[in-house]
């Protein structure tokens, strides 16, 4: 289908058009409305009904504006959109308040000749089941060949365990590879000592036989980077890509290293950040801990867009070896926080609903705000007031890239 090779905000009226000529059915992936029609209680129930369909089903594009016979796109019949702006807000306000949980939606006006066309992509939801929340009642729907229906009982059973399953899936992967670092069978020799460890597991890479191209990836080596980048190349494992910068006194170890395994998780670890150095004993630097994160976190993301990688993805932090750590607040000196009263942090993941790199700082921030508590401090300081990282931060950031 045409529309699945395009991002949504690129999506133009030949790609409507494709569709008509192709005589594309309705069916599990897609859906035509003449009109958009969310006025009454009534429409908007049966509104958030389609929505909550595709995501608990394998996702798809709801088209308001196309004529349909039979199933069958027949004509554009435009829809007249005075303010797109305020009409987007509209629709994401009542998905956002009628369905529960909330789901990733990307609604987009495709301009046609006399008006617009109004495309809704909702991804396959790996959160759910979504619930419709409508008027003090609750109803759960899917897809099939067949359209939109609603589940059952048992159906509904079956769509929360395979929630919790992924969940499980994505908790195992985190252990079996932490196990695997502490017994040294990283992917990369590693000197003892603190480490940094930042998983991103896309839920789709829990799905049996899952894959991403890791040639593609290879030839991307200004996003499959380490955390600390000099002298990488990515190259070829068996477990899919990996790049790493080497220790420069110490023959056959890395300090860092970057893994992008064939189902889509990613693991960068870092050795050398956080190794006590004479004059400033174990102290976590305020910035530049958060810093290397983020902008590995941003590149992870680019590299999926490159690779075509569905969101959600769980975005997970573990602190290695750094019991009786404390927080740099100044760049050069540690002051007013307490040590860190264990060696290991495991912190609890963040789930990323799109891969925008511009949002891997709000995404982690719950996180950085752990880790300080983790030191006695009421919140990470790497944010100001509103929440947005400092300028030291975001300077930090932009020289990691």
């Amino acid at each position: 289908m045409p529309l699945d090779t395009k991002r949504a905000i690129d999506l133009a009226e030949s790609d409507i058009l494709e569709l008509i000529s192709n005589g594309t059915e309705e069916g599990r992936e897609i859906d035509y409305k003449e009109l958009l029609k969310i006025g009454s209680d009534g429409e908007r129930k049966e509104f958030l009904a389609d929505i909550s369909s595709f995501a608990n089903a394998s996702g798809g594009h709801l088209i308001f504006g196309v004529a349909e016979t039979d199933g069958r796109p027949t004509a554009i019949k435009p829809l007249t959109i005075t303010n797109w702006d305020a009409e987007r807000l509209r629709i994401e306000s009542l998905v956002r308040d009628g369905i529960s949980p909330r789901l990733a939606m990307e609604p987009t006006a495709v301009a046609v000749p006399s008006g617009h066309v109004i495309v809704l992509r909702i991804p396959r939801s790996w959160s759910g089941p979504h619930m419709v929340r409508f008027q003090h009642s609750g109803r759960f729907y899917s897809r099939n060949s067949g359209g939109k229906y609603q589940l059952d009982v048992g159906e509904i059973r079956t769509a929360f365990t395979s929630g919790a399953q992924v969940a499980d899936a994505i908790r195992t992967f985190r252990q079996t590879r932490l196990s695997a670092i502490v017994s040294g069978e990283a992917p990369v020799r590693l000197l003892e000592g603190p480490k940094i460890i930042l998983h991103c597991c896309p839920y789709t890479s829990t799905a049996l036989g899952a894959s991403v191209d890791i040639r593609k990836a290879q030839q991307q080596p200004a996003l499959v980077r380490p955390m600390f980048d000099f002298g990488h190349s990515p190259g070829y494992n068996l477990d899919g890509v990996m790049a790493y910068s080497p220790e420069r006194a110490m023959s056959g170890f890395g300090q860092s290293y970057f893994q992008l395994f064939r189902d889509g998780k990613v693991e960068c670890v870092d050795s050398q950040l956080l190794r006590p150095k004479e004059g400033r004993g174990r102290v976590m630097p305020s910035i530049a801990v958060p810093g290397i994160c983020i902008a590995s976190l941003s590149r992870i993301f680019k590299l999926f867009r490159v690779l075509d990688v569905e969101p959600p993805a769980a975005v997970m932090l573990t602190f290695l070896g750094v019991e009786s750590y404390t927080m740099a607040l100044d760049p050069m000196l540690g002051y007013g926080s307490s040590e860190i009263d264990r060696d290991a942090l495991i912190i609890a993941a963040e789930i990323a609903d799109s891969y925008e790199p511009a949002t891997a700082a709000t995404i982690m921030r719950p996180i950085f705000d752990t880790l300080w508590n983790a030191t006695g401090l009421s919140h990470c300081s790497a944010y100001d007031a509103a929440g947005e990282p400092c300028k030291e931060l975001r300077n930090y950031i932009q020289r990691m890239g």
